[in-house]
């Protein structure tokens, strides 16, 4: 079948706006996608350091229990500290391959800090969304002080990886995928074979 001329353009220019407009709107939205939550700040660079404190308690958090946890609590075995907010998609988006990656490894002797950056207009929010997600680690609620400790930034999620001695051996900012977690544990682990 034959199409006169202008039909076939009409139908090029329809076929074309949307198509345009999805790619844009995907490209637009693409650095939204992997960077999190909040802004970039010059702590927000992988492998960037925590601020270093002699023995003092480096936090000293309550749980969503009002159970207290402090900073020497995790020491002595790799942990993670995943500081989040139930407001932030890319958080949730994280939380079940972070869940995979917990179960696979908490044998070995890992442990998972969540801090929950939620402010006191959603920190409510925080008990019901570790229920509805089956969060099977501590969940602590953070401030501003313990954000300047670890040198937050304002994006979330950020996940820290720490050896057993404390020390940041890792920093990842935006929602990672099992892959990376994976990744980064099976390094600290192998450095730390004896845990």
């Amino acid at each position: 079948m034959i199409f006169p001329s202008r039909s076939i353009q009409s139908a090029r220019k329809s076929i074309a706006r949307p198509v345009v407009a999805v790619i844009l709107t995907l490209l637009l939205a693409a650095p939204f996608w992997s960077a999190g939550c909040g802004s970039k700040s010059s702590a927000d660079k992988p492998g960037a350091k925590t601020n270093v404190t002699s023995t003092q308690e480096r936090f000293v958090l309550k749980d969503i229990y009002n159970k207290n946890y402090k900073w020497s609590d995790f020491q002595g075995r790799p942990f993670i500290i995943n500081f989040w907010a139930t407001w932030c998609g890319p958080c949730r988006r994280e939380i079940p391959d972070m869940i995979k990656v917990y179960n696979d490894y908490q044998s070995k002797g890992l442990e998972i800090i969540a801090i929950s950056m939620d402010d006191s207009r959603t920190a409510s929010r925080v008990p019901a969304f570790v229920d509805r997600y089956k969060i099977p680690w501590v969940v602590l609620y953070g401030n501003e002080k313990v954000a300047q400790e670890f040198n937050l930034g304002t994006s979330i999620p950020t996940t820290l990886f720490f050896d057993a001695e404390g020390n940041e051996v890792g920093r990842f900012v935006g929602a990672q995928p099992e892959l990376v977690f994976r990744r980064e544990l099976d390094k600290l682990f192998a450095q730390s074979p004896s845990i």
